[in-house]
């Protein structure tokens, strides 16, 4: 099997710096790390890989620092990275994304699967996985917990609305993974200097990819952030209430209505 698996670097929560002249968001290998969902889709990719052979190859679209991901991603036991980077790319929506990571997929040539994560972390849309599909003209399946080869078919699970459902689905096919499809694991020292020592990484632009500009980064993006506004941090204040059951009920309902949370 041909898989690819496209992955992201995303900002920790608590370090996120905006750029109040673009407003867009500061990247730097000291805020950023492997959005954690596609963890998952790497782990499946990798087992897939193990139980019927084939190859995987992670994909992603960053400044230079993002192959830093693929350089995890190939500890983890993919087996070499795609790094698709230009600063025309800078401020693209996920309509925009999908579009070069397509673009940059189809340079890989043929495959079996796309594996993308349910979504990233800093910004939580979910969109990217079924967008790519959609720019790929792919069938689509998300959340996906287990697939198993079967013939030229690929048998899926996944639970939607309290229900087990299973399919069945000829590649190719993009896939996103649920977080309950498998346990990611961790890479060993060994295996972290075998990705740094022997990195296979193929490096993109947008002239690379024969794009068309003008659906890239801002210009093709249908969404853009036209301002940003500071919003301060809620105090919260922990009280507890004294006294027996019905005192504390009393004294509850007062503080509740001092506040017009009641009548």
């Amino acid at each position: 099997m041909k898989i690819i698996v496209c992955v992201k670097q995303v900002l920790a929560a608590n370090q996120i710096k905006f750029d109040l002249k673009t407003n867009t968001m500061v990247r730097a290998a000291d805020n950023s790390y492997i959005n954690p969902n596609d963890l998952f889709a790497i782990q499946i990719a990798v087992q897939l890989k193990e139980r019927y052979g084939g190859t995987v190859t992670a994909v992603t679209m960053g400044p230079p620092i993002s192959e830093e991901v693929l350089l995890e991603a190939m500890a983890l036991g993919v087996d070499r990275g795609m790094l698709i980077s230009d600063r025309r790319f800078a401020g693209a929506d996920t309509l925009a994304t999908s579009y070069v990571l397509g673009m940059g997929i189809r340079k890989l040539g043929d495959f079996d699967l796309i594996l993308c994560g349910t979504e990233s972390t800093d910004s939580n849309t979910g969109q990217v996985g079924p967008q790519l599909a959609e720019e790929m003209d792919l069938p689509q399946v998300t959340r996906v917990e287990k697939i198993e080869k079967q013939g030229g078919m690929l048998r899926l699970e996944r639970v939607s609305d309290g229900l087990r459902e299973v399919m069945e689905v000829a590649p190719p096919v993009m896939l996103t993974i649920s977080r309950e499809a498998a346990f990611p694991g961790l890479p060993s020292l060994l295996d972290i200097q075998d990705a740094y020592v022997d990195k296979k990484l193929d490096c993109f632009t947008l002239d690379d990819l024969e794009a068309d500009e003008q659906k890239v980064g801002l210009n093709g993006s249908g969404i853009w952030v036209t301002g940003l506004t500071q919003v301060p941090n809620k105090q919260k204040r922990c009280e507890f209430v004294k006294g027996g059951f019905r005192q504390q009920v009393q004294t509850l309902m007062e503080k509740l209505r001092e506040k017009n949370l009641i009548d």
